[in-house]
């Protein structure tokens, strides 16, 4: 074999070499699973950067948006207040499911979209138990009626439309967690993956 020969295979081997520690490492990470010890330090740090972000963020939008001239106060105040939740979701989520991908450093995507699935299943299973905790307490109020004010309030408030904007509402509350969380999950496990 010649000095060339030599060389020639020098880098193929590595290659080769590469491409079975490749395979190796994504053959034991299917095997692996799911860490649910990773989705659950997710959850809890998106818990916590929920609660730290929450008034800062909410604090924020409301002044930038008045800053611009924003309309009526009742409105303008509910828009700023959507727009800060759904901030406030996506940032923590991201940051929750960053922490499950970044652990698990595998499948990131999965571990990140398992935070908010997590926490969708503890939040039914708490209205559950407050429904059913609450149910009694809702029957002893029943006559129980607003102060003049506040009851004035609630009959003129409009409610054309109500309906729709609680609905899109609720959707986005509901998708930007899994957005941030997949997000995250998926940098975080390419960013804790040893080459």
């Amino acid at each position: 074999m010649s000095e060339r020969d030599r060389r020639d295979d020098g880098p193929r081997r590595v290659e080769t070499v590469r491409e079975e520690r490749e395979s190796e490492r994504e053959r034991r990470e299917s095997e692996l699973g799911t860490s649910w010890v990773s989705v659950i330090l997710g959850w809890l740090a998106a818990l916590g950067t929920s609660l730290l972000l929450s008034g800062i963020v909410g604090a924020i939008v409301g002044a930038i948006y008045s800053a611009l001239g924003g309309s009526s106060a009742a409105t303008g105040g509910g828009i700023a207040g959507l727009i800060g939740v759904l901030l406030t979701l996506l940032i923590a989520f991201f940051i929750g499911g960053y922490v499950a991908g970044r652990m698990a450093s595998r499948q990131g995507l999965k571990h990140g979209l398992l935070v908010p699935l997590l926490a969708l299943v503890i939040t039914v299973i708490l209205a559950i138990i407050g429904g059913v905790l609450g149910a009694s307490f809702i029957d002893q109020l029943s006559g129980v009626t607003l102060p003049g004010p506040i009851s004035n309030a609630a009959q003129n408030a409009p409610q054309q439309g109500l309906g729709t904007i609680l609905t899109v509402s609720g959707i986005l509350a509901l998708l930007f967690p899994f957005i941030g969380g997949a997000l995250g999950g998926a940098r975080g496990a390419s960013v804790g993956r040893r080459p």
